[in-house]
């Protein structure tokens, strides 16, 4: 059992920890991906590739592109980004409680109580001080023990305006889906119809359908992600198989190629031994014939002159009488040699297929990459749904009072859009103005698209793909 415990803890994300640094969270900011980083390993990272993205930065981890502010420096971006004040109070409950206000100041003091709206512990000294500030004279301030055994709700800390920093957010519009301050509500929301409290539109969304369905959502997604993954690392180990078997197809071909080489060169090379072995002595032999005779020669040369000195009279005649007959054979053999002394030449020519298949082979193979759809991966099981459509009849042009998540006209003229607060997809006129049919989905419905007049597919978050018939009564 205690393996069990350690092993599940284990798999659990620290959310206190920065993907970039390791390290606990020193001032947690986030991207509009929520994604939260330390506000200085973020300015960091803003500052070393911005000049490469241009214009934005991607989110280190999901590479959502955030785009620069325009009236913001690149160094001042990172100080302008809103801070994840539930980060802040999982850190602060973690840590030793030690005065927020002191610490800036490199100074330690004991915290006493915690302001909830500003997400910070306070010390005696600066619990008195923020107690009596025109500013936060109105900030709820608790017991730091009352803090560390409590739950206490996020909706307490005041978050900046994404729009204007130095003001709280404290409205929200639904035909926007945004929070916002009152500055924003005045500027850009004062035609927008539905614009309330927060803590009504927390709620009320809340309660929402999508909300309700959410978990299991990301649950089907991480299990679709899952089955990804495990098939891409059965793929690769796949493909790391067929490298191999490709590297020993390659040297099998080539040790095949090699051998049969190696033997056609030793027989090659015990013909030219075989040749040099019968013509070299034939050539050695006629050499050292001639190189006697060239001794007699040398030899008669030296009798003839002895003779010549030193012989008595009789003794010099028989002396030329015999040299003379030495000479006529000498000259006999010289005349012979001439005419059968052949110039002995050994030359390699080679096979002429060879050389043409060395000039078509200019590699041993060819390796080849192919991709192919999987049709194995989990799948959106397709559903049909049957939806009816009226005689549709025209009316005042109006606001659509929808969520409208994707929309598609058909040859008719008529719209179908879906509509992601209220879970359905809607056959409306030709206005788009008046729903003629609507069909409830088990989701939020995104993209949708008409393959004909007839049949029509819409992509619900977290249940695939949905296949609807649109059919007049």
């Amino acid at each position: 059992m205690a393996a069990s415990t350690d092993s599940s803890s284990s798999d659990k994300v620290d959310l206190t920890s920065c993907s970039i640094c390791f390290e606990t969270f020193k001032t947690p900011i986030y991207f509009t991906c929520l994604h939260s980083f330390c506000e200085g390993c973020i300015q960091t990272y803003i500052i070393t590739t911005f000049v490469q993205t241009k214009g934005g930065i991607h989110c280190p981890l999901c590479r959502l592109f955030v785009s620069k502010p325009e009236d913001v420096s690149i160094e001042e971006w990172s100080a302008k980004l809103p801070t994840n004040h539930k980060l802040v109070s999982l850190i602060s409950k973690s840590d030793q409680k030690l005065c927020s206000a002191c610490a800036r100041k490199n100074e330690s003091e004991s915290a006493c109580s915690w302001c909830l709206n500003c997400s910070e512990s306070l010390c005696k000294a600066c619990d008195r001080a923020h107690r009596r500030n025109r500013f936060s004279s109105s900030h709820e301030l608790v017991g730091i023990k009352t803090y560390e055994n409590s739950e206490l709700p996020l909706h307490h800390a005041d978050i900046p305006c994404t729009e204007h920093p130095d003001k709280k957010v404290e409205a929200y519009c639904t035909d926007h889906s945004t929070v916002c301050c009152v500055t924003c509500v005045i500027l850009k929301h004062r035609k927008c119809e539905n614009v309330g409290s927060i803590e009504d539109a927390s709620e009320q969304k809340k309660k929402s359908l999508e909300v309700k369905d959410f978990t299991q959502d990301l649950q089907n997604l991480k299990k679709s992600l899952d089955a990804m993954v495990n098939d891409r690392a059965n793929n690769l180990q796949k493909f790391d198989k067929d490298i191999q078997n490709i590297k020993c197809e390659i040297d099998i071909l080539f040790t095949r190629m090699s051998t049969h080489l190696n033997r056609l060169k030793s027989d090659m090379l015990s013909e030219v031994s075989q040749i040099e072995k019968e013509v070299r002595p034939e050539i050695e032999d006629k050499r050292d014939e001639i190189q006697c005779k060239i001794s007699t020669i040398e030899n008669d040369l030296a009798f003839f002159q002895t003779n010549m000195k030193y012989a008595p009279p009789a003794q010099f005649l028989q002396a030329m009488e015999k040299l003379t007959e030495q000479k006529l054979i000498l000259e006999k053999f010289v005349e012979d040699q001439s005419e059968e002394i052949k110039d002995v030449e050994v030359t390699f020519e080679a096979n002429e297929k060879y050389l043409e298949i060395e000039k078509e082979i200019c590699l041993l193979g060819k390796v080849y990459l192919r991709k192919s759809k999987k049709d194995d991966l989990p799948q959106p099981t397709d559903t049909f749904i049957n939806m009816s459509s009226a005689i549709p009849t025209l009316s005042s042009v109006a606001d659509i009072q929808a969520n409208v998540t994707g929309i598609t006209i058909l040859d008719t003229g008529h719209g179908v859009l879906s509509d992601n607060y209220g879970r359905t997809i809607q056959l409306r006129d030709q206005y788009c103005t008046t729903v003629l049919s609507s069909l409830s989905m088990p989701g939020c419905p995104r993209g949708i698209k008409m393959t004909s007049d007839k049949v029509g597919a819409v992509a619900v978050y977290g249940h695939g793909l949905i296949i609807f018939n649109i059919q007049k009564q």
